[in-house]
């Protein structure tokens, strides 16, 4: 079956016996493998890989225990194999790790391949320094009263920091840069000592058995605590009764008379391994200097007691000024780090406008979590998705504040700590989901495609509503943004491209139709005061058609919703509408340069949008007007909206001038999304954004559920409805009440002394 570029047909589920990581293998995928690179360590090997396919292409994930290597050279001559007769060339596999020399006979006797060796220090840099730069949810920390608290790692510059790469051993990295790194210590006590030590304490074979062992196990009944030798805490040092004193010491005193199981083994020996990484970490860190220490390496692999205690050791150490910083990928490093150590680096005056890191290359990655793995198992405590290759880099929006004290961040609602929210968003997604099935069903929703698919879309994404019901925190931050973009990455990954095709030429068709007297209605106005009132109105009423907003589906699926209809039905409060003081300053000095975030299409760019971006335009202003890179619900697309542009111009004398003046370009975004995070813009949009003075933003989804605390060093203006009770509540407002927030540009400074 195929699934747009997607062939399923005999997919299966590939999973370790030991439940590491688990993968949907597609034997027929005609998806062209470009690349592949493993990392074999002493317990793991490694292996990431590129496929390209008409979307783009597609990093993925796959590990393997290294007792069981054949499987993984298997699964890499499978990858090879898919290649097929197009290409004459060697194959080249880029490795590193130790088994990289180990095995390297082996490689390339049973793969008939090249094999480039990776150092091994090198690629876990390059892979953590990836990561950081293109995976936005990828760091966090983690404790048992505060799991997962995500860090925006790349908003500063990155270094320098400190990588404790836990395998079988440990090492430690000191990194000052890009491909700029040092071994400053180590240790041999790492995973294997523990896999080692409980083999032969417990006889337990598999490692994931015995960290499945120290979750019922209990320290204390093998351990000699501060409590067993002074009765109660020793304050004076600082120690609680709890802390531990000795590792296993309790088990030959006869006077504690502790009696213990393979269990409290288990968690003793976890702890202890985890406790000394933790303070050789803290202790080399004080010795140069470091605040950030990142842990990684397949040792951790998402388990929540190992996490807890690493971070507990740099906390206690560090007596609360240091984190201890997680990745999600974490196990990954080494093998993403080969896969791209032989990318021509950039000069350190090549800096992205992205977070502060060289640019290296013309395109970015985003996380695709419609297919996730968990990291380690069921007991992790998130998953990791595939990074789909974007067609263009992208950075953040010149204008926008994003500093240390000031930090960015796109979500207006947490929904991991707000259980209403989170219940209440989950719920409506399913709704809406099986909304859109019956629509498909019966007609309501013409679409290329079949119901099958639409049928396989529904299964796929309810599964995933499901696991976030019980994790909410697998995915990231959950977020409405996070809801809504995941449903569409479970839509394209059935191959459901553009549900809403027909819909969307059809509404454009009929709005055009009704253009030329929208616009004569705003020019019979003698006052331009008066002209952009009713602009603004305008685009507040086509705001309300958007096929997103289940309390209005109904209507608009029936042609009950008219123009006039929807703007009788907004109400406007004081508290979100700054309208009056938008239309004195753009009347007393028009704006330069004016970039647009546009919304739906049909009624709601068509009347709403385009007859503002007109008036502008007529009062000298160039605009950017910039649309989703692909579909989304009904969403405008660049394609479409300049078809639209294109269209108006044949009408229309001013934008006629505008465009061949060059003073209306349409860009898009970079996104496929409803929601929009400003830090990940196509690196297009952002070059012709460089000098705009004013920032619009349409639409709910990137008004409200995105962007509604965004902050720009020029004044920006915010459109939308709020067309959902929820929402609406969050912000203390009322359904179909209007925002119309007008805010000065306010420098980065000026915030962060405030």
């Amino acid at each position: 079956m195929m699934f747009g570029n997607i062939n399923s047909s005999g997919a299966v589920i590939d999973e370790l016996e030991s439940g590491m990581v688990s993968d949907i293998l597609l034997p027929n995928q005609t998806g062209r493998v470009q690349k592949v690179a493993v990392d074999i360590g002493g317990s793991l090997a490694k292996v990431v890989y590129f496929t390209m396919t008409g979307a783009g292409g597609r990093l993925h994930f796959q590990a393997f225990e290294t007792d069981n290597v054949d499987k993984c050279i298997a699964f890499i001559k499978t990858l090879l194999d898919s290649r097929g007769d197009s290409s004459s060339d060697l194959p080249v596999i880029v490795a590193t790790g130790g088994g990289a020399h180990r095995f390297g006979d082996l490689l390339r006797s049973q793969l008939g391949a090249e094999i480039r060796v990776e150092d091994e220090m090198q690629s876990l840099t390059t892979g953590l320094s990836f990561l950081i730069r293109e995976v936005t949810d990828e760091v966090f920390t983690y404790a048992q009263d505060q799991p997962m608290q995500f860090v925006n790692a790349g908003s500063e510059d990155p270094f320098p920091y400190m990588l404790v790469n836990i395998g079988s051993g440990v090492s430690i990295l000191k990194v000052t840069g890009e491909g700029q790194y040092e071994r400053i210590s180590g240790t041999s006590l790492g995973g294997g000592t523990l896999w080692g030590l409980l083999h032969l304490l417990t006889g337990v074979q598999s490692f994931d058995e015995m960290l499945e062992m120290t979750k019922t196990g209990d320290n204390t009944k093998v351990d000699m605590m501060v409590g067993d030798i002074y009765g109660t805490n020793y304050d004076k040092i600082g120690l609680k009764a709890t802390n531990i004193a000795a590792t296993m010491a309790g088990v030959y005193r006869k006077s504690l008379g502790k009696q213990y199981n393979e269990a409290d083994i288990a968690r003793s020996l976890l702890y202890m391994v985890s406790n000394n990484i933790g303070q050789i970490a803290y202790l080399n860190a004080q010795l140069h200097g470091i605040r950030r220490i990142y842990f990684g390496g397949y040792f951790i692999r998402g388990h929540p007691l190992t996490m807890h205690t690493l971070s507990y050791a740099i906390d206690f150490w560090s007596k609360g000024q240091m984190r201890a910083l997680f990745l999600r990928h974490e196990g990954f490093l080494g093998a993403t780090g080969a896969f791209f150590n032989d990318e021509p680096r950039a000069n350190d005056a090549q800096r992205s406008r992205r977070r502060g890191y060289p640019r290296t290359r013309t395109y970015s990655f985003t996380e695709n979590f419609s297919v996730a793995q968990s990291i380690a198992g069921a007991e992790s405590v998130g998953a990791l998705g595939s990074l789909d290759r974007q067609p263009a880099a992208l950075e953040a929006l010149p204008q926008l504040v994003d500093t240390r004290r000031h930090m960015y961040e796109p979500d207006t609602v947490d929904l991991a700590s707000n259980v209403e929210q989170q219940a209440y968003w989950i719920q409506a997604m399913e709704r809406n989901t099986r909304g859109l099935m019956q629509m498909a069903s019966d007609g309501t929703l013409p679409f290329e495609g079949n119901l099958q698919r639409m049928q396989a879309f529904g299964k796929l994404y309810l599964r995933h509503l499901c696991r976030l019901r019980e994790q909410p925190l697998a995915y990231g931050p959950m977020s409405v943004r996070a809801l809504l973009g995941l449903r569409e990455q479970c839509l394209h990954e059935v191959g459901l491209h553009d549900i809403f095709a027909e819909v969307k030429k059809r509404e454009t068709d009929a709005a055009l139709r009704q253009l030329p007297q929208a616009l004569a209605t705003v020019d019979v106005l003698d006052q331009a005061e008066d002209q952009l009132r009713l602009l603004l109105q305008n685009v507040l009423a086509g705001n309300m058609f958007d096929w997103g907003a289940s309390e209005l589906r109904g209507e608009i699926a029936d042609g009950e919703l008219d123009f006039a209809r929807a703007r009788d039905r907004i109400t406007w409060q004081p508290q979100f509408d700054s309208s009056q003081e938008f239309v004195h300053r753009a009347l007393k000095t028009p704006y330069n340069r004016a970039v647009v975030f546009v919304d739906n299409s049909g009624a709601d760019v068509c009347l709403g949008v385009l007859p503002l971006v007109r008036f502008l335009a007529s009062q000298g202003t160039s605009v950017v007007l910039a649309a989703n890179s692909r579909p989304a619900l009904n969403d405008v697309t660049e394609p479409e909206l300049n078809d639209i542009v294109e269209r108006v111009s044949a009408m229309d004398k001013c934008v006629e001038r505008a465009v061949k003046q060059g003073n209306l370009v349409v860009c898009g975004t970079g996104s496929s999304g409803p929601c929009l995070d400003m830090r990940m813009l196509d690196e297009r949009l952002v070059s012709q954004c460089a000098d705009a003075d004013l920032v619009i933003i349409v639409g709910m989804g990137r008004a409200i559920h995105s962007n509604y605390r965004a902050r720009f060093t020029c004044d920006s203006l915010k459109l939308a409805v709020f067309k959902n009770q929820m929402a609406a509540d969050a912000a203390g407002a009322r359904i179909y009440d209007a925002l119309c927030l007008f805010e000065p540009g306010i420098s980065a400074e000026a915030i962060d002394q405030s």
